[in-house]
């Protein structure tokens, strides 16, 4: 077992004993989303973030759909749910960041394509779990537009 499953379950004890039973909630979600994948739980902290990376991805989904439709109350619910995933995830690299981290890696890989692009998310987006794949994939794709 790693940290982050580790304090998790802690978190989840934690919980029961304030009686904060939203937040319960949402780790009893995310636990059971890691141990979906592993029956033990015993993952990396690198896996279990990208478990959790796809859990927050639903929930902003989630968040959309329900101020697209005016379920304001709904949308309220799954923005708290998604600060308590985010809590548990890296620090994401702002867009400034992430220009330079992409810039860099063009230059260094050789990177002369838009179709390359399999190249670049595979050794920025794979290796690093602070870097945001949607705003990486348009960076990307914005500096081969000029």
């Amino acid at each position: 077992m790693d940290n982050l499953f580790a304090q998790i379950n802690a978190d989840i004890t934690a919980s029961m004993k304030s009686g904060d039973k939203s937040k319960l909630e949402v780790l009893r979600m995310m636990k059971s989303k890691i141990l979906l994948v592993n029956a033990r739980g015993a993952l990396s902290d690198k896996e279990i973030v990208k478990i959790l990376q796809t859990y927050a991805k639903s929930v902003k989904e989630t968040v959309d759909i329900m101020t697209q439709h005016n379920r304001q109350a709904e949308a309220d619910q799954a923005k708290k749910e998604l600060g308590i995933v985010e809590s548990y995830l890296p620090k994401l690299l702002s867009e400034e960041e992430t220009k330079k981290l992409i810039k860099d890696a063009i230059a260094e890989l050789g990177i002369t394509s838009p179709k390359e692009i399999g190249r670049i998310m595979k050794e920025v987006v794979a290796v690093r779990a602070d870097v945001d794949g949607s705003l990486a994939r348009k960076i990307f794709n914005e500096s081969f537009q000029s």
